[in-house]
């Protein structure tokens, strides 16, 4: 009789571990949905080194204002950085060159298009 129940041990283990890796692989799947699909890009690192203590983690906003929806142009944007607006100070080209403000732009270009 006790050959039975080991029998169901094993399988009840078996379905645990199955359950685990399933629950498992839905979170990380979850997480990796979540994360930014260019979380290296070069606008993203540029963002990360220049605004993102004012404006917070992909635009959402924290001291300066959401950027999230974006809708500005790369010349709207450049004047902006380089002579300042409202509380944000002028940033100079030693601080952020200009193609890395391009590629700012373009990294919140991405973070505005809806999910696929």
């Amino acid at each position: 009789m006790n050959k039975p129940g080991i029998s169901m041990k094993l399988l009840m283990c078996l379905f645990a571990i199955f359950a685990s890796t399933t629950v498992l692989a839905s979170l990380r799947t979850a997480s990796a949905a979540q994360e930014p699909q260019n979380s290296n890009s070069p606008g993203r690192i540029a963002f990360d080194k220049v605004c993102k203590v004012c404006h917070g983690p992909e635009g959402r906003g924290d001291l300066g204002p959401r950027l999230i929806p974006f809708d500005r142009d790369y010349q709207e944007v450049l004047a902006i950085v380089r002579d300042g607006r409202g509380e944000m100070p002028a940033i100079s080209e030693t601080r952020v060159s200009d193609d890395e403000v391009k590629q700012i732009v373009e990294y919140l270009h991405s973070l505005s298009k809806p999910p696929k």
